[in-house]
């Protein structure tokens, strides 16, 4: 778990994924949280059922570099955002992150908290160097997320930038 100044980040075990993807409203009830916006919709959808879960049935992938974390609003006591990394640190000590706000609260700044609460950890992790992700060149929301989380642009592949953080 992973405390920000308005969220709580919490990695989900298998069950709690499982009840995230049957979207019914389960997994709030299983942490006496509101029932919100969140919503288990393609593309992440697929790859939880394809990788994530897979991933945290193997015990040799340390499940909270494959898992989904979700952010919890804890005044609203609602999920407002969720992100995930794409993997364990690879032999460069580089590790991805993809991220997204529930569109009920996009513009409130809690994808760059939440981003923020992950680099921090991140920063903790043995082996861990770097943190990279992507946006497309037309996404100026989430470039502006990881511009002020400190990670700078350094490739374009046609309408795909990719931006690194150096952990100190």
């Amino acid at each position: 778990m992973i405390e920000t100044p308005r969220l709580t980040l919490i990695p989900l075990n298998l069950h709690q994924i499982r009840l995230h993807i049957a979207d019914n409203h389960q997994l709030e009830a299983t942490l006496g949280l509101k029932k919100g916006h969140r919503e288990a919709v393609e593309p992440v959808l697929s790859i939880i059922k394809y990788f994530t879960i897979p991933r945290l049935q193997d015990p040799t992938f340390n499940p909270l570099y494959h898992t989904l974390w979700l952010a919890i609003d804890r005044q609203n006591q609602q999920f407002v955002a969720e992100a995930k990394f794409k993997g364990e640190p690879d032999e460069t000590g580089t590790i991805e992150i993809g991220y997204g706000t529930y569109p009920a609260f996009h513009r409130k700044g809690y994808m760059t908290e939440m981003v923020s609460g992950l680099v921090t950890w991140a920063n903790q992790q043995p082996g861990v160097l770097r943190v990279v992700a992507d946006t497309t060149a037309d996404n100026v929301a989430s470039q502006k997320v990881l511009e002020k989380n400190g990670f700078r642009l350094f490739d374009q592949i046609e309408d795909m930038l990719w931006w690194e953080y150096t952990v100190d």
